[in-house]
């Protein structure tokens, strides 16, 4: 496996599509975390809605470039299909980010458990960020596991 394999030719194999999501998951978090952002710090929009629309940016990368670039195939032909899948399982990586957000964001920051080291406001950053490990693990292995099983 080398560089050329990894970013421009077909995905061969397991590993090679776990390094693609790695990127692709880079790519959706950059978006989303940004979209996050701007929208709290200023647009000052509720945390939970923000998060959602972010995440909704990030899911939008991610479909169209795991789709396109990190898996090889997929078990379901039907498009309308894998997306309806693709969205099933984003819906609940939504609620996974939204609920550990939240966490961070209103029982954390009401208990300043990290004192002095982040400002409670932001606690939201460091909720998303744990979010978005747990989420990645949620994607990767549902899409791998229910869209893009080979068919051999």
């Amino acid at each position: 496996m080398n560089i050329r394999d990894i970013f421009f030719k077909q995905a061969k194999n397991s590993m090679i599509e776990f390094i693609r999501s790695l990127f692709v998951g880079a790519a959706a978090f950059a978006g989303d975390f940004l979209t996050l952002a701007l929208l709290k710090e200023l647009g000052d929009v509720n945390t939970l809605v923000a998060s959602t629309l972010g995440f909704v940016v990030g899911v939008t990368i991610n479909y169209l470039l795991s789709t396109f670039w990190a898996f090889r195939s997929s078990n379901i032909n039907n498009s309308l299909m894998r997306f309806v899948i693709f969205v099933l399982i984003a819906i609940v990586g939504l609620l996974l980010n939204n609920f550990i957000i939240n966490l961070f964001d209103v029982t954390l920051a009401q208990k300043s458990i990290f004192g002095s080291l982040i400002e409670t406001k932001r606690y939201y950053m460091l909720g998303k960020i744990v979010a978005t490990v747990v989420v990645f693990f949620w994607n990767f292995f549902s899409r791998k596991l229910l869209l893009y099983r080979s068919k051999e």
